[in-house]
C-alpha cells in the first residue's frame, strides 16, 4: 500500500471511528453523511535561476496533495446540523519547499483542517483548526486555471532565490513575493453568519505560531452582472508582539466570467506593522483568461512591493493552460517569469515551468 493509500485508509477510519463511537452516532442524529475524499497533484517543474537549469519532480503546492473526510448530521426535531472535518496533507518534494540546494524533501503529515461545528437559523459556528474567516479571500478566480496559474506565484518555485550578479546577495522568491492572503488555517472559533442574499459573513479568533492572537474578518459575493461574477475582501490582525506589535492585512479580490469564456480577474492586499523599520506591502493581480469546452487559458501580471525592503519590486509575468477533460482529473502547463528590482543591485530571474497533473477521488 502506498502512502497515498495509507493517509486516505487513516482518515477513513478516523470517520468510522467517529461515527461508530462519537455524538454523530447518537439516536438523535439522522441523515448522517460520511464523505471521504483526495487528490494527488504532481509534475515536472523546470526552473532557471543564478544556479542554472535544474529539473525536479514536484507536489504542486497550488493544491497540495491531501486526503480527508467530511461528516455530517441532522439532529432531530432541532433545525441543527452537526459535523466535523478533517483533512491532512501529505507532499513529497513540494514545489514550494525545494530549492538550487535541495531538490529531494522528504514527505510527512501537515494537518489542514481538524474541526466540528454546529450549524442552524443562527448560522454557523465552527471550533478547531481550519480556515480562518478572511482565508481565500485575494484568492477568488473564475478563470479554471488556478490549479497552475494561482494568485500566489510563490508556491511554484518559492525555495529558488534571486542573485545579485556582483556580490552574490541572495534573496528568497517566497520572501520577496507573496499575495498576503490572510492567516491561512490555524486554531480557531469562526462564526459563518447567515448569508444575506448574495452576501456571507463571517469572523474568526484563534491561535498561530504558537501563541500569536489572531482576529479575522471575511465577506463573499457571488452573483451575476453581465455574466457570472464573484468577489471577496477581508481583514486579518495578528500580535506578533516586540515593535512590531500587530501584523494587519486589508485586502480582496473580484472575478468575472463572461457566457463567452473571457474572463478577468483582480486582487489586491496590503500588510503593515508598527515597526517603523518595515515599510508596509502591497500586492497586485492581473489575470486575463478565456474558457471553452474542457479548456482553460490565462495571461498574468503579479506584483508585490516592499516585502524585504523597502524600495523592492518583485514581479511575476506569466501564462498557464489547464485540460480538463472529465471533472476528477486535469492536465496542465504553465509558465512564470519572476523578477527582482531592488534599488540596489542587479538580480537575476527565477523562472519556473510546470507541467503536471491533478487527480482527485
Amino acid at each position: 500500500m502506498n502512502k497515498q493509500n495509507k493517509l486516505r485508509s487513516a482518515i477513513v477510519a478516523i470517520a468510522c471511528g467517529v461515527t461508530s463511537t462519537g455524538v454523530l452516532a447518537q439516536a438523535s442524529v439522522s441523515n448522517l453523511t460520511v464523505d471521504p475524499y483526495g487528490q494527488i497533484n504532481h509534475g515536472v517543474m523546470v526552473t532557471d535561476s543564478a544556479a542554472g537549469t535544474k529539473t525536479y519532480t514536484a507536489d504542486n503546492d497550488n493544491s497540495a496533495s491531501r486526503a480527508g473526510v467530511r461528516i455530517s448530521g441532522d439532529v432531530a426535531d432541532t433545525g441543527l446540523s452537526v459535523g466535523a472535518h478533517v483533512e491532512l496533507e501529505y507532499q513529497v518534494n513540494a514545489s514550494n519547499a525545494v530549492s538550487e540546494d535541495v531538490r529531494t524533501v522528504s514527505g510527512e503529515f501537515n494537518e489542514r483542517h481538524l474541526n466540528i461545528y454546529l450549524a442552524g437559523a443562527f448560522g454557523k459556528v465552527s471550533v478547531g483548526q481550519g480556515d480562518g474567516a478572511a482565508n481565500g479571500n485575494i484568492e477568488q478566480d473564475l478563470s479554471g486555471t488556478a490549479v497552475i496559474s494561482y494568485a500566489n506565484p510563490a508556491l511554484i518555485g518559492g525555495g529558488l532565490s534571486f542573485v545579485d550578479e556582483a556580490t552574490g546577495d541572495a534573496v528568497q522568491f517566497s520572501s520577496a513575493m507573496s499575495d498576503q492572503d490572510f492567516e491561512s488555517r490555524y486554531t480557531r472559533v469562526r462564526y459563518d453568519l447567515p448569508s444575506v442574499g448574495p452576501i456571507k459573513l463571517a469572523v474568526s479568533q484563534g491561535t498561530k505560531s504558537g501563541d500569536d492572537d489572531v482576529t479575522e474578518l471575511g465577506a463573499r459575493f457571488s452573483g451575476e452582472l453581465g455574466g457570472k461574477v464573484i468577489a471577496a475582501l477581508g481583514y486579518s490582525s495578528k500580535d506578533v508582539g516586540g515593535v512590531a506589535d500587530k501584523l494587519d492585512i486589508i485586502g480582496g479580490s473580484v472575478s468575472w466570467l463572461h457566457d463567452s469564456g473571457v474572463n478577468v480577474t483582480g486582487a489586491y492586499s496590503t500588510a503593515s506593522d508598527d515597526n517603523p523599520a518595515n515599510p508596509d506591502s502591497d500586492f497586485y493581480l492581473v489575470k486575463l483568461g478565456y474558457k471553452t469546452g474542457n479548456h482553460a487559458m490565462d495571461i498574468h501580471l503579479m506584483e508585490a512591493s516592499d516585502r524585504v525592503a523597502e524600495g523592492d519590486s518583485a514581479q511575476t509575468v506569466g501564462v498557464g493552460y489547464v485540460y480538463t477533460p472529465v471533472k476528477y482529473f486535469s492536465a496542465y502547463a504553465g509558465y512564470n517569469a519572476n523578477s527582482l528590482d531592488r534599488d540596489a543591485g542587479d538580480y537575476e530571474n527565477v523562472d519556473t515551468l510546470f507541467v503536471g497533473a491533478l487527480l482527485k477521488f
